[in-house]
C-alpha cells in the first residue's frame, strides 16, 4: 500500500514540477522571480493555477497518509539498542619511550652555503 501511494506520490510531483515550470510569469511580481514590474492593472489569469493548485494537495495529502501509515512499521529498536559493546574498554598498547623508527633524523650539511651575489 505506502509502495503505491510513493509511486503515485512521485508521479503528482513530477507533473506539478512540469505544470510549476509551464506557467507564464506574472508581471504583477514587481520584478521579483523575473518580472518586468509593468505598471498595468489588467488581472491576467493563469488557466494553469487550479491544477497545480489540485496536484499540490494531492501531493500533500498523499505524503501525510504515507508517513501515517509508515509510522512505526519500519525497526522498533533503535541503533543503540542493537549495538553490542564489549564489557570493558581496550586501549592500544602505547610506549611512551621513543622508538628510533619514530624519531626522525634531518642531516646537517658539512659546510654552510656561501651565498652568491
Amino acid at each position: 500500500m505506502v509502495s503505491i501511494l510513493l509511486t503515485l506520490n512521485a508521479i503528482i510531483c513530477v507533473a506539478l514540477i512540469i505544470l510549476i515550470l509551464l506557467q507564464r510569469s506574472e508581471t504583477g511580481a514587481g520584478g521579483m522571480f523575473g518580472g518586468a514590474g509593468g505598471g498595468s492593472n489588467a488581472i491576467v489569469r493563469n488557466p494553469l493555477a487550479k491544477p497545480t493548485a489540485v496536484l499540490a494537495g494531492l501531493f500533500l495529502l498523499f505524503s501525510v497518509i504515507a508517513a501515517v501509515l509508515n509510522k512505526g512499521a519500519g525497526h522498533p529498536e533503535t541503533v543503540m539498542t542493537e549495538a553490542t559493546a564489549p564489557a570493558t574498554p581496550t586501549l592500544p598498547e602505547a610506549s611512551l619511550l621513543p622508538t628510533a623508527t619514530s624519531a626522525t633524523v634531518i642531516p646537517v650539511p658539512a659546510t654552510a652555503p656561501s651565498p652568491t651575489e
